[in-house]
């Protein structure tokens, strides 16, 4: 029999065997078109039999048809491919060793560090971050060095220095050796003070009046007074002796702090000593006990 491509109109020489009786799918070689071909009623030709219809099928018609079967066959068997799911991998990963795994990773960085260090940004980056240290550094050093400049121009910061600290002296002097001794003289309490100023600027530095302060056991100030020293000025290395005394003085007194009276009544450079004190009958009060003669 004879089935024609519907789409090509290419004609292929089949036997009805090859076809069957219900039809089947076929593909065009030509155009490689597929179709449903239907098999057409064998005409009974007479004086021929079923070996002389065979005979009209040559080689050429029999690879035609086998190719269009094969390509077929072909076609569902990749349809039923495609619908496969995806098997998973059945085969174990090696595990990646850790110590080789930082290494590469330590690489990398360092690769990557060197290429980004030569960017003008980061160039720009580092000099922008080395003169800052550089600037608070020497913002650092100014304000430790040059504290009492800044304390005499900015009252206000000396306490922000105290509560780090770090004094400042900012009148240039400063108390040395200060010794105290309490006693009787013509039968009366009397509170001997002595200490040395010391002079600790280049320049000579006017001496103020010293305030002489007694102090309870909480540190609070139960006496003051004030008295002038012997000198008017001194400069750095010099020294000049200062002594006071006191009649009946407060007996809640335990210590006594020297300061310079400064301006607006502030006070610098304390000095402060535990009181020491010979009472008649020897006994001791808050003080290493002095020998001391009547005056």
């Amino acid at each position: 029999m004879i089935i024609s491509c519907p789409h090509c109109r290419t004609k292929y020489q089949v036997t009805y065997e090859a076809i069957g009786s219900a039809g089947r799918k076929v593909q065009c070689a030509q155009c490689l078109q597929a179709w449903d071909a239907r098999p057409s009623p064998p005409a009974k030709v007479k004086g021929e039999s079923v070996e002389e219809s065979d005979v009209l099928f040559d080689d050429m018609a029999e690879d035609a048809l086998d190719e269009m079967i094969a390509s077929e066959e072909a076609a569902v068997l990749a349809e039923k491919a495609v619908a496969k799911p995806i098997a998973e991998p059945t085969g174990r990963v090696k595990p990646t060793d850790a110590a080789e795994q930082r290494k590469r990773l330590a690489a990398y960085s360092r690769r990557r560090n060197a290429m980004t260090s030569r960017l003008p940004l980061a160039r720009l980056r580092r000099a922008a971050r080395s003169g800052g240290a550089v600037l608070l550094a020497g913002i650092l050093a100014f304000g430790y060095f040059g504290r009492a400049a800044i304390v005499e121009r900015y009252p206000d910061l000396a306490g922000l220095y105290q509560a780090i600290g770090l004094g400042v002296n900012v009148v240039g002097l400063d108390f040395d050796g200060l010794e105290t001794l309490r006693t009787l003289s013509n039968g009366k309490d009397m509170l001997l003070v002595s200490a040395q100023i010391v002079g600790r600027n280049q320049k000579p530095v006017a001496v103020p009046p010293v305030v002489v302060s007694l102090l309870d056991e909480a540190g609070n100030a139960v006496y003051e007074w004030s008295v002038a020293p012997r000198v008017s000025d001194l400069m750095a290395g010099e020294r000049a002796t200062f002594d006071t005394r006191l009649s009946l003085p407060p007996s809640e007194a335990v210590r006594v702090r020297l300061s310079f009276a400064g301006g607006a009544g502030t006070q610098s450079s304390p000095g402060t000593s535990p009181v020491r004190y010979n009472p008649p009958q020897n006994s001791d009060q808050n003080a290493p006990v002095a020998a001391a003669s009547e005056d």
